[in-house]
């Protein structure tokens, strides 16, 4: 491996669990009692648009979930959603580790609708250890596209060899490898920081 200069992490199962996934939502229908398969139908239509910043958190609700008369409130179903973020200790760990040697420029690289990335980045301190936020809501495209690998490509003038992409999911990592990144598919997020040392980012 190259010299690497930046480092590109995935959030949703390498920082922190997932924060709005298949499962997160049949959970959701469950505590709350609605038709699971009836709303992730209407999802699956406004599923891109949500997620590459077209459309805001409140429309998105009013489309999938409120499209009818429900016993509970939008107050409390965007609470549950929120909840279901929860940080990964040992890469948080390894952010630590990465951030004290000053070697690396570290970034997000994720998929993530508007107000739920606003919500994680705030509520885990990520500003804390990243430098930019190359979110999806916020470029317009999403993973696997190439295009959004190019974007944050053409936005830090960034040699795609000296660059690592994180991420849990495999099409991603080809993905962004297919752009010229270093990559690491991390299938266990408890592996991060030993698959670290092996590629020498880490002593």
């Amino acid at each position: 491996m190259k010299e690497i200069t930046h480092i590109f992490f995935d959030v949703g199962g390498v920082v922190l669990t997932n924060g709005w996934d298949h499962m997160n939502r049949e959970e959701a229908a469950q505590a709350f009692g609605y038709d699971f398969e009836e709303s992730d139908k209407i999802h699956a239509k406004f599923a891109a648009d949500f997620d590459e910043g077209r459309i805001k958190l409140d429309d998105y609700l009013m489309q999938v979930v409120f499209y009818k008369k429900r016993e509970f409130t939008k107050k409390q179903f965007v609470e549950f959603m929120q909840s279901r973020s929860q940080p990964y200790e040992t890469t948080f760990k390894v952010l630590e580790k990465l951030c004290k040697t000053g070697k690396y420029d570290l970034s997000t690289l994720n998929d993530e609708s508007l107000e739920l990335n606003q919500f994680r980045i705030k509520k885990f301190d990520l500003d804390k250890y990243f430098k930019n936020f190359f979110s999806s809501c916020y470029l317009g495209v999403s993973k696997p596209q190439k295009e959004i690998f190019q974007k944050v490509l053409g936005i830090t003038h960034a040699n795609p060899e000296k660059c690592l992409f994180i991420d849990d999911r495999k099409a991603n990592a080809e993905a962004a490898e297919s752009c010229g990144f270093q990559v690491l598919h991390l299938e266990s997020v408890f592996n991060l920081e030993n698959e670290l040392k092996e590629l020498k980012i880490l002593q």
